[in-house]
């Protein structure tokens, strides 16, 4: 975990999704919003990323060098997606003696747009490729997200088997689980929105994490094993 520093009044604060299907980078002052962009790559991010980050902090006239917070999703999500935003980061605060690079889980993300709906669980689904999902369930309290279980990937009719009610599910992996789900009852599903980190819910959650003083340490979160060692047979 790279940690410095501690007040962020006023400092210019980047959020970083590269963990599902585009690339998402956010640049705020604390909350406030300057500018958020969402990439559908072409190339492989790696490739585009930092000339990107350049020319959005470039049009604001900044450079990496005034940044004193990035947040960054650790997922689940793409395998390589996560691999080339979390090296970005912590590539840029490597040479940065105030600048301080934060994690947050994907799903954690996408749980904070449902964090005013009191008293329900907030059950986020990932297509994860390969007939399964990632997911977790929350619990709302006081406007907080509480997680009830671990972040995992499963088939849709296991995955559908946490489930608690009264539940708001959505997510990419909604069409997937929804045949699955036996009675709707106290189960309200989104099926065509909240599929897509926003930036602003990125830096917002990071945070409240921040806040808290709750650090997540700076390594992906894959939620299974990788293809290289489902081949292998590795642990």
């Amino acid at each position: 975990m790279i940690l410095r520093g501690c007040s962020l009044e006023n400092r210019l604060i980047l959020g970083i999704d590269n963990s599902l299907d585009e690339l998402v980078m956010a640049l705020s002052i604390e909350e406030r919003i300057i500018e958020e962009r969402h990439i559908k790559a072409k190339k492989n991010t790696s490739e585009i990323i930092g000339t990107l980050l350049t020319e959005m902090l470039h049009f604001h006239n900044y450079s990496p060098e005034d940044l004193n917070l990035i947040i960054v999703t650790l997922g689940p999500g793409t395998f390589t997606g996560i691999r080339v935003g979390l090296a970005f980061c912590k590539g840029i605060a490597s040479g940065m003696a105030d600048l301080t690079v934060m994690g947050v889980s994907t799903l954690d993300v996408l749980g904070s747009f449902f964090s005013s709906f009191e008293g329900y669980y907030i059950f986020p689904v990932i297509d994860a490729k390969k007939d399964e999902v990632f997911f977790s369930l929350y619990y709302v309290k006081d406007n907080e997200l509480f997680r009830e279980t671990d972040i995992a990937s499963k088939k849709p009719q296991d995955a559908i088997k946490y489930i608690k009610t009264p539940c708001i599910c959505f997510g990419s992996g909604i069409p997937m689980c929804e045949p699955h789900i036996p009675s709707k009852k106290d189960i309200i599903l989104v099926k065509d929105a909240y599929k897509k980190i926003s930036g602003e819910q990125l830096i917002k959650t990071g945070l409240r994490f921040w806040a808290k003083n709750e650090r997540c340490p700076l390594i992906p979160i894959y939620g299974r094993k990788s293809e290289a060692e489902i081949k292998f047979n590795l642990l």
